[in-house]
């Protein structure tokens, strides 16, 4: 009688020991997406990692805003614990600016992260005007919309022949600015456009790196520009072919004529202009 019941009892631990296996002590699931913050119709890549992996089992994802979910996905997991997918984010319930949640669950565990998404602004809407001085000559508008961050300061470059602009960053975001003619350009000497030449300064590089730009709108009046900022960015440089007042400019040109023509009369050797 002994000799059944513990054969009963070891056929039913036996039957249950898979159930109890999907349980794991101290699971450590990693989950990253690769920006901090998307705009409406951007693709959000999700790339993660599970430390245990139990067999049979699929990560389930949950974007949210506040309580609401947005979209939801079921995959599985590779032998080696990755897992990785993407979401469009557009759609009906994508429609304000906020912080998402992405909720990541497998087995009984559940890690979280976040981004910002914002939707898209028309290319006719401008949110902000920064008033920008023009040395003895009063002031104009840039009109613009930034995400992700703010704008301190917007100044005139006469160095440069372009812009200065300040910035403070939460998260990835762009920068949207509509910059009139009057003030500043970049021409090239057939009177057609030029490209501006946008530099960016973020706090984790030592130095400046050069950025693309998105053309929004093209007029005879006006050029509109979307900058792409990371978190981070902290000052950026858009330099162009002219920049208000004019007569700034060419007495600079001026000025450097005169000293090189002085240069070239009284020098007795060859020199070497640097360029700063």
């Amino acid at each position: 009688m002994n000799k059944i019941f513990f054969l009963l009892a070891l056929i039913v631990s036996i039957s249950f020991s898979p159930a109890f296996a999907q349980e794991v002590a101290g699971q450590k699931i990693t989950v990253t997406t690769d920006n901090s913050a998307y705009q409406q119709g951007d693709i959000i890549t999700v790339s993660g990692n599970i430390e245990k992996i139990l067999p049979g089992t699929p990560v389930i994802m949950q974007i949210f805003f506040e309580r609401t979910q947005v979209d939801v996905a079921q995959l599985d997991v590779s032998k080696n614990g990755k897992f990785s997918t993407t979401f469009v984010a557009d759609g009906p319930l994508w429609s304000s600016d906020g912080l998402a949640t992405l909720r990541v669950a497998y087995g009984s565990d559940v890690t979280e992260t976040s981004f910002d998404f914002f939707e898209k602004t028309q290319m006719d809407r401008f949110i902000s005007n920064y008033e920008v001085t023009i040395p003895d000559a009063g002031t104009f508008d840039i009109p613009y919309t930034i995400k992700g961050g703010t704008i301190e300061s917007i100044s005139l470059n006469q160095k440069s022949l372009g812009i200065d602009i300040d910035l403070i960053t939460q998260s990835d975001g762009y920068i949207q600015l509509k910059l009139y003619r009057d003030y500043i350009d970049s021409l090239k000497g057939d009177g057609s456009d030029e490209v501006f030449i946008i530099v960016v300064k973020n706090s984790q590089n030592e130095y400046p790196v050069q950025t693309e730009f998105r053309k929004i709108e093209t007029t005879d009046e006006f050029r509109s520009i979307e900058v792409p900022l990371k978190n981070g960015d902290s000052h950026m440089q858009i330099i162009g072919t002219f920049a208000i007042p004019e007569f700034a400019t060419v007495a600079q040109f001026v000025l450097i004529i005169a000293i090189i023509s002085i240069i070239a009369i009284t020098a007795k050797t060859k020199f070497r202009i640097n360029n700063f």
